[in-house]
């Protein structure tokens, strides 16, 4: 702000600058404690002890903590001299619009209670400097609105503004927020403002029409993309791809089985013939017979899956190919001895 002139009350509209605060931040308006000189003893003494945890965990830099019991006092007694606490720890803990209202509460508070107690002079200053240090962080929006009726609301960056805060400049933390005037019947005000730190603007709401000044319009959402057409079918063959490297795989590991049991089948044979001679074997080397039977049994099986495999595999590959009319047909030819082609060109 270039001046706080813009941004102040009249000082004969102080009940109306409260209720713009408690409006706008209502979440910081529930302290409901007793008056400082309506309170009794006990209720002195247990605030007293509140705020004085809460000034040592201030102290310690642990805001959080210290905002708990800071509200806890006011809930017991509703001290201005708390309240400047409480908006010292939102501050400190970045909460700048909340802050900047609470400044503003206490100021009022301690305005109205400086008469009885002339100690609040001093904090009604101190809020009061420490509220208008503020002011170059934020950004404020007036929002104007005509045709109001008593169902209208009014949204400003999320939080709802009671009709006492209408017209009067709404601090919001800079960047974009959007203001939303709502009248059932009517139609729905949507604009969009975009401020710097420091910046104000104004919208003015004719919310009997939906018509507004100010602010850029917010679009409504674009409806959903439609759903991305279904993938055709593969027409190349890629099924077929997959299955003729499964098939090809199944194949190598037959001939492989083929190859290692052949291998022990043909050692076991030439170790029994080197052992028995050109006649039978007598019944002490029966069980090695039988290994070497077993094995061969083994390698032929093999061989069998191993011939299946890789004439499979050959063949869907083949099919896999896309195919070229142009070029004649081909179809594959699988027989017990034999893998291959044949077409005509």
């Amino acid at each position: 702000m270039r001046t706080s002139r813009n941004l102040r009350l009249p000082s004969s509209a102080v009940a109306l600058f409260a209720a713009l605060h408690l409006a706008l931040v209502p979440a910081l308006a529930s302290a409901g404690g007793v008056s400082p000189g309506s309170a009794s003893p006990v209720q002195r003494e247990q605030a007293q002890a509140k705020f004085a945890k809460g000034k040592d965990l201030f102290g310690q830099k642990k805001y959080l903590e210290a905002l708990a019991e800071f509200r806890g006092s006011l809930d017991i007694v509703s001290s201005p001299n708390t309240r400047l606490y409480v908006a010292r720890a939102l501050r400190e803990m970045g909460k700048t619009v909340e802050a900047y209202v609470e400044f503003g509460r206490c100021e009022i508070e301690a305005k109205e209670l400086a008469p009885q107690d002339p100690r609040y002079t001093k904090t009604a200053e101190a809020a009061a400097a420490e509220r208008k240090e503020l002011e170059p962080k934020l950004a404020f929006v007036t929002v104007a609105i005509n045709g109001a009726t008593d169902a209208t609301t009014l949204k400003i960056a999320g939080e709802e503004v009671k009709k006492a805060g209408w017209n009067e400049p709404a601090p919001i933390v800079p960047g974009s927020a959007e203001i939303v005037v709502e009248t059932p019947g009517k139609p729905t005000v949507k604009r969009m403002v975009t401020l710097g730190a420091g910046e104000k603007t104004e919208v003015k709401v004719d919310a009997s029409t939906g018509e507004a000044v100010g602010g850029t319009p917010v679009e409504a959402a674009p409806p959903p993309p439609p759903p991305a057409p279904e993938k055709p079918a593969d027409t190349g063959g890629g099924d077929y791809r997959t299955y003729a490297y499964v098939a090809g795989g199944v194949g190598a590991a037959g001939l492989l089985t083929f190859g290692i049991f052949g291998a022990m089948a043909a050692s076991k044979y030439s170790s029994l013939k080197d052992d028995c001679g050109a006649g039978p074997c007598p019944e002490a080397k029966r069980s090695d017979v039988e290994a070497g039977q077993t094995r061969q049994t083994i390698a032929n099986i093999g061989l069998v899956i191993g011939i299946i495999g890789v004439g499979a595999g050959v063949t869907l590959f083949v099919l896999s190919k896309p195919s070229k009319p142009s070029e004649g047909t081909t179809q594959a030819v699988v027989g017990p001895s034999y893998v291959g082609l044949q077409g005509s060109f």
